[in-house]
């Protein structure tokens, strides 16, 4: 009952977005596969509604990714790169790599207004940026 009361507390718009972040989320991995990432961060501008601050519908993302099995960084931040141009927000994808010990590890991640959403990146090294845009 926890859970569904806390989907209660949530905004229509909350709630819409939450919804088709679940289902983003789920086809996302797929898209990744047979699209390149720069085609995929080229989205078509929905009809407006009210926005959301970025930080809550990177939180909700984050969220409705607990409930997607198998997601990662990768399909998140490809989310919500995707709900934020939906609703007009501009935003970058990044992709950024840190030295662990002996190996080398990968992060995505999304920036509004230069600031990182949700994640703190603790050293990572941006290699890779794809602004989101609308066609």
């Amino acid at each position: 009952m926890g859970w569904l009361a806390s989907l209660r507390r949530l905004s229509p718009a909350e709630r819409r977005t939450l919804i088709l972040a679940w289902a983003l989320l789920a086809v996302a991995p797929l898209l990744l596969r047979v699209l390149p990432l720069r085609r995929l961060l080229t989205v078509s501008p929905r009809p407006r509604r009210p926005a959301l601050a970025p930080e809550r519908v990177a939180w909700i993302v984050a969220i409705a990714a607990r409930r997607v099995p198998g997601t990662f960084c990768l399909p998140v931040a490809m989310v919500s790169a995707w709900l934020l141009a939906w609703q007009g927000t501009p935003a970058t994808l990044r992709i950024g790599v840190v030295r662990q010990a002996d190996r080398l590890s990968a992060h995505a991640w999304l920036e509004c207004a230069g600031r990182p959403l949700i994640d703190t990146l603790d050293g990572y090294t941006p290699i890779v940026g794809v602004p989101v845009t609308a066609r």
